[in-house]
Order: C-alpha cells, then sequence, then structure tokens
C-alpha cells in the first residue's frame, strides 16, 4: 500500500515518521491480510472490535513464536481518524519513530472530553437553562446562594486591578470526568466525540442545577458590583490601581512618600513593593523603626495606614503617584 501524496497530507504525522511504519499503516487497514505483523523478531496482533483494534505485542516470529505466550497490550488503532493512542514505547521502538512522536492516552483523551463536555455544557445553558430548572422541580431556595456582600466587593476588586471586563464575569462550566471516565466512555468518545460530550454535558447539568444557579447569580452580584466600581468615580479602587501601575518595575527599590491624615503630614521611606497591596491597607512594621515613631506620635497609634493617607510617592527625584493635597 504505497501512499500519494495527497493522501500522506490528510494522515497523522506519524505513519510518515518510523522507518517502517507506512508498512505498518497498510497491515492495520488492510482488513483482509494476516492479523499479525512481523518485525525485528517481534509480532504485532491485531484484535478487531466495532472500529478499534486492540494491538498486543508479542516478542519471537513465524516458527519460534509461541501464540498467546507474554502478550502485552501495545496500543489501540482508531480507524475512523487513523490515529493510535496509548501506545507502548517497545511498539514505538519497533517502528522506528523518533522520540518526538508522542501519541495520546487515556488521560489526554479524557482532559480532552472534559473540555468539549465543558463547552456543550456552557452551549446548552445560554440556550436552555430555564427549561432545565422547570424540569428539575427543585424549591426555590435550593437556587439561591448565600450571598456576602463583603465576599462579593473582594472579588468584584481582584477583576478591576485585572482589568476584566464586567462583560466577562459569567459562570464558565468545569467538568470533570476523573473518577467516571469509563472504558465504555472512552471508546465512545472516540469514535462519537461530539455526540457523546453533549451527553455528558446534559448529564452533568442535570445533576447540578442547584450548583449553577447558585453560580451564576453569584457572577451576576460580582459583575453587577464591578459596574459600580467602574461608575463610581471617587472609589478606592481607582487611586489603588493607579498606585500599583504607578510603581510597576520599581518594585525593588525604596521610594519615598508623603502621608497626610486631618492636615498632618509625614515624609517617611518605605519599600515600594509594600506599597503594591490590593486592599490599600499598609504596615508600619515596614517603616524603619524612627519613622514609626513618627507616624505613632503625629496620628496615633494605628496598625497601618491606607491609601486615603498617601498624598505621593517619589523615586530618585521624581514624582510616581500624586494626589490632590488635603
Amino acid at each position: 500500500m504505497k501512499l500519494k501524496k495527497d493522501e500522506s497530507a490528510m494522515l497523522p504525522a506519524w505513519v510518515l515518521s518510523g522507518a517502517c511504519t507506512e508498512r505498518f499503516f497498510a497491515w492495520l487497514n488492510e482488513t483482509e491480510e494476516s492479523d499479525t505483523w512481523e518485525h525485528q523478531n517481534c509480532t504485532v496482533l491485531k484484535i478487531r472490535q466495532g472500529s478499534f483494534f486492540y494491538l498486543y505485542l508479542q516478542k519471537g516470529t513465524g516458527k519460534s513464536l509461541v501464540p498467546g505466550h507474554d502478550l502485552k497490550f501495545a496500543g489501540l488503532y482508531v480507524r475512523k481518524n487513523y490515529n493510535l493512542y496509548d501506545v507502548d514505547m517497545k511498539l514505538a521502538a519497533l517502528l522506528g519513530l523518533p522520540e518526538e512522536i508522542v501519541f495520546p492516552c487515556r488521560t489526554d483523551v479524557r482532559k480532552e472530553a472534559e473540555e468539549q463536555a465543558g463547552q456543550k455544557a456552557d452551549e446548552i445553558l445560554g440556550m436552555h437553562w430555564q427549561e432545565f430548572v422547570c424540569q428539575s422541580g427543585l424549591d426555590a431556595r435550593s437556587l439561591i446562594p448565600l450571598v456576602v456582600r463583603s465576599e462579593i466587593r473582594e472579588c468584584a476588586e481582584n477583576y478591576y486591578l485585572q482589568g476584566v471586563n464586567p462583560a466577562d464575569i459569567r459562570f464558565i462550566p468545569k467538568i470533570s470526568l476523573e473518577t467516571s471516565f469509563s472504558d465504555t466512555t472512552y471508546l465512545l468518545f472516540l469514535e462519537y466525540g461530539e455526540q457523546v460530550a453533549e451527553k455528558i454535558a446534559k448529564r452533568w447539568i442535570k445533576r447540578n442545577i442547584p450548583y449553577i444557579s447558585q453560580q451564576r447569580i453569584l457572577c451576576g452580584c460580582v459583575r453587577d458590583e464591578l459596574r459600580e466600581i467602574l461608575n463610581t468615580t471617587n472609589d478606592r479602587m481607582h487611586k489603588i490601581k493607579h498606585l500599583i501601575q504607578a510603581l510597576e518595575g520599581n518594585s525593588c527599590r525604596t521610594v519615598k512618600i508623603v502621608l497626610c491624615r486631618k492636615g498632618k503630614v509625614i515624609h517617611t521611606d518605605v519599600r515600594a513593593a509594600d506599597l503594591c497591596n490590593p486592599k490599600g491597607c499598609y504596615s508600619v512594621k515596614s517603616l524603619a523603626q524612627k519613622d514609626r515613631r513618627v507616624l505613632e506620635r503625629v496620628f496615633g497609634k494605628p496598625a497601618e495606614f491606607r491609601i486615603e493617607d498617601i498624598q505621593s510617592v517619589s523615586c530618585g527625584g521624581e514624582f510616581l503617584y500624586q494626589t490632590a493635597a488635603k
């Protein structure tokens, strides 16, 4: 079976990468030929099951071969896409394949199935979520989460600092098949991919309606809170983000800061890294001892100073951050 140029371009890379892979590939696809393939004192046995060939490796050839003795599973061949899976290293070496040719294993296929099922679930939720909720017959109380405002605010603040668009905050299904990816599911996914992924997605949605509902509501709360931050011009998060951005590239340096509270002003030095706090609260422990004493004398004995206290930050005579004088 000599492959034509246009045929070769449509085949997986492994078919043309080994010393004898073309011959091996031809044997795999010529169903009327022998069930065994011999090479270098080794025999490969293929056993057909539907659209698959289970491959087994055995030492010896011809008369020296003891049928059924010392058989070792060496891989799975899928006739539908000409791909090999779970290939044993000894079979790869026998075929003369280079090390860079890597075959997917069961774990790789499971992860692909999880990804496709997650995408399918996302599509289904976008179009048919209300139908699933109505069909479930669940009490409305089980669909509503416990909303903690402080947690919503913290999550929104983190998204704001990361530059996330509110429209991008939504529930994205993550489906794990680690404990339920059976042999049957494995083979069905290899053969029917998209249909199996859709079936997995629908089953997952039906089993997780309360969780999905709660997460969708929480995402909506965070989305609204982020919009509130963006639309409130005097929100303290704008100052925090401005300061963090101003200190980029200077985190290892010591900077001079001017603190001002109730008309009282302090000049002190601090490490720039200690000011890159997304909470906008800064411990006085990072200050020199003499500066801590000054801070306590002027401001009282606070455990921290805040973004609202910082009037300016400079380094080498250049202002990195500055607010209007209080």
